[in-house]
């Protein structure tokens, strides 16, 4: 997995909480996708000079972002962010959270896309409503609001020199491929090995700002799919052993059970595979009733996994 450094801390929940609360009750944009867009546009401009460009598809929101400075280095093996690109970044996504919810739109889901003009990486944020909803009414924490947003750095050679984002398209986002993509996220930060965290300013640090994960195995690679309401996870772990399956399988089981709860999402089951690139060596099937067992501590991991 690529590692992913900032310079700093992209606090985006710093805008988000701190002294810019808005009044929920007041709806001083427009609810019309095309008003929507070119409102968001022109107050970016006016707040910040920056220009952007703004795409809706469905009930997703999704916002480009031209620089020409995103890393501080392209070629390092530890990707680092530019601090004033992050800064940027962080205003752009507030905005993007006041005009939304100061409108009668029923947007679900934005995606702020940052992409490198000289490079082609880009860098994409993408959160929930429902979740900025929450956490500023104080209902789930800022260290819970920060797990809760999907971040990636990839590269798009399409997208070089591109400065008016004629080549910007944003598919629409659903909640079970939002919720899916998050317990993903989550299991890949929980299982980093310590080596792979070399300073406190770690891309992943939007997660675990004070906590160094401990757990003795790193998931290379995670695949999921969901049909029928069963979630299934095919993870390669190359050092899995079996003396480790109860610490793996705990693992992968709290980053589920507790997305999915948190969300209140229905669901049947969850279907895990375990293995490395050769072979699945174990194969896990837990249905949704003991999983709620297991979250409330009512039924132990040994009782869920036959090591």
């Amino acid at each position: 997995m690529k590692k992913i450094i900032f310079a700093f801390f992209i606090l985006i929940i710093l805008f988000s909480f701190t002294g810019c609360k808005l009044d929920l009750s007041k709806k001083t944009f427009s609810n019309k996708n095309e008003e929507i867009k070119k409102e968001l546009v022109e107050l970016i401009k006016k707040e910040y000079e920056y220009t952007v460009k703004v795409e809706i598809t469905g009930k997703t929101i999704g916002v480009y972002f031209p620089v020409d400075n995103l890393l501080e280095d392209s070629k390092a093996e530890e990707k680092k962010i530019n601090k004033d690109v992050a800064e940027k970044i962080d205003r752009i996504i507030f905005l993007v959270h006041r005009v939304v919810l100061s409108s009668d739109n029923n947007l679900e889901f934005y995606t702020v896309v940052t992409v490198d003009m000289k490079s082609g990486e880009q860098l994409l944020i993408t959160g929930y409503f429902y979740d900025v909803i929450r956490a500023r009414l104080e209902n789930i924490s800022r260290g819970e609001f920060s797990q809760r947003l999907l971040k990636g750095l990839d590269k798009n050679d399409k997208m070089i020199g591109d400065w008016d984002g004629k080549n910007f398209k944003i598919d629409e986002i659903f909640l079970p491929n939002f919720l899916v993509n998050q317990i993903v996220q989550r299991i890949r930060v929980a299982t980093f090995k310590e080596k792979d965290i070399p300073e406190e300013n770690n891309f992943f640090s939007l997660f675990f700002k004070d906590k160094k994960p401990e757990e003795k195995f790193e998931a290379k690679d995670v695949k999921w799919g969901l049909e029928n309401k069963i979630f299934t996870f095919v993870l390669e772990i190359p050092d899995y052993q079996v003396e480790n399956a109860r610490e793996i399988f705990g693992c992968i089981l709290n980053s589920t059970v507790d997305t999915l709860y948190s969300y209140d999402f229905d669901y049947n089951a969850v279907r895990i595979f375990v293995g490395n690139k050769d072979e699945t060596k174990k194969i896990f099937f837990i249905n949704k009733k003991d999983l709620e067992l297991f979250r409330k501590k009512k039924i132990k991991i040994e009782n869920l996994i036959n090591e």
